[in-house]
């Protein structure tokens, strides 16, 4: 059996993902000196899916409580302020595009629960989701402080949704930057990491387009 990279869970099995010491890691699994260069993070609310309704198959709708939670700290004061609110506000909206507590959200359905939950508070917010991308694709977001849901068909986060907040980029020269994207993962109050260089995987990328004028 082989042992995990430094700074990564030993259940991650050397995948894409569980990596809890970002430096170690980079420095392990690609042998060298390499220097962070760039971290952006936002500070999103801490939730975890056994808050709500015992957290079964409930991940994706935690990541939306837990985004338009962040909205309402940013003057979309039409948001609850409860997260328990919200999430009931998600849930029945979800129970209406074939949520399931036995099966969770379908992905293709996000988006759509999404632009509901904003037009439910008053504003013109929409939910948008791409199931091919590039760094770019994630890069464009996280710049623009805007938090996206993310879910996974396979590996570590298999049929799992997370919530994306920001990135580490480290550099060594003569070799392609290695990408940590960082994210919440609805099931520990830490900051996870995923690597970038390493994933790929069937998923999709929901992001969240806030109101496009200022409350």
């Amino acid at each position: 059996m082989e042992h995990p990279f430094a700074g990564q869970l030993e259940v991650a099995n050397n995948g894409y993902a569980g990596i809890i010491d970002p430096e170690p890691y980079v420095n392990d699994r690609y042998r060298g000196r390499w220097t962070l260069t760039r971290a952006v993070q936002m500070d999103i609310p801490v939730l975890l899916q056994r808050q709500f309704e015992n957290g079964k198959n409930n991940c994706t709708l935690t990541s939306i409580t837990a985004i338009f939670r962040f909205y309402r700290d940013h003057g979309y004061t039409n948001i609850p302020e409860d997260v328990t609110q919200i999430q009931e506000d998600v849930r029945d909206i979800a129970f209406m595009h074939h949520f399931k507590d036995e099966k969770g959200t379908p992905p293709t359905q996000i988006a759509t629960i999404i632009t509901k939950l904003w037009k439910r508070y008053g504003y013109d917010g929409r939910g948008s989701s791409r199931y091919l991308w590039k760094w770019s694709t994630f890069e464009r977001e996280l710049k623009a402080g805007r938090p996206f849901v993310l879910n996974m068909a396979n590996g570590f986060y298999k049929n799992h949704s997370v919530t994306g907040i920001g990135y580490l980029q480290f550099e060594k020269r003569g070799f392609p930057d290695v990408i940590l994207l960082a994210v919440l993962d609805n099931r520990s109050k830490d900051v996870r990491y995923i690597d970038f260089n390493e994933f790929n995987f069937w998923g999709s990328i929901t992001r969240v387009h806030p109101p496009t004028t200022r409350p």
